[in-house]
């Protein structure tokens, strides 16, 4: 191996076929899978487990040697709403009889190799949310205008907020959150236009821009 080069720890499941599948799936599957060790599933052990099992698609893409742990929060969320587990990040999370039986036909189909789609695998590999992120920005109007022209760009608020995905009623603590987490994954990807971007409509709205104007109002 050469030295220095990170790599991705073995995995218990073949990753050409794990990475078929949704991260819903895969966290039920990692629950069901704590579950029957007789463990208590609690946040740690269920980012731990899944990492351990499924890496390629729980790792971070710049540092595939550590889990990511912000992949959780929505399908976990997701899971909880649609019935099929219990608990919370603070406490555990325990399958119910539905999210259980499901669980088992995730994990028969993985060990069989077999994909979601009738029985076959999609073309194209699972993405996670930082590409999408990436390749949402990309294709953006204001990010394209941008690179046309980047001292004369104008972006107005309702164009800022639908690139963050916020609302007009999105308040703005929670639109600060999004940007600084949009250029976390633009710095971890090295995407130096989009950095650039970000800190154009950053210095716009919040470092003595229109949001920083109405909360000295």
């Amino acid at each position: 191996m050469t030295k220095g080069k990170k790599e991705l720890p073995p995995a218990k499941f073949n990753p050409d076929v794990y990475t078929k599948f949704g991260l819903n799936d895969l966290i039920l599957a990692s629950i069901y899978l704590v579950e029957t060790t007789g463990e208590t599933c609690t946040f740690e052990r269920l980012v731990a487990e899944c990492f351990k099992n499924f890496p390629k698609v729980f790792s971070f893409k710049r540092y595939p040697e550590w889990p990511d742990a912000l992949k959780f929060d929505r399908p976990l969320r997701t899971l909880r709403e649609k019935g099929f587990i219990i608990g919370s990040a603070r406490d555990k999370f325990s399958l119910n009889k539905y999210g259980e039986s499901k669980a088992r036909n995730i994990l028969k189909k993985l060990q069989m190799g077999v994909g979601q789609k009738s029985g076959r695998f999609p073309q194209s590999p699972i993405r996670s949310a930082e590409d999408r992120i990436i390749e949402y920005i990309k294709n953006s109007a204001p990010f394209l205008a941008y690179l046309k022209n980047p001292k004369g760009m104008s972006i107005s608020e309702p164009e800022f907020r639908n690139l963050l995905r916020c609302t007009l009623e999105t308040p703005h603590r929670i639109i600060k959150q999004n940007m600084e987490y949009y250029l976390k994954v633009a710095n971890e990807y090295k995407e130096d236009d989009i950095i650039r971007f970000l800190l154009y409509c950053k210095r716009k709205f919040f470092k003595g821009g229109v949001y920083a104007k109405r909360s000295a109002d």
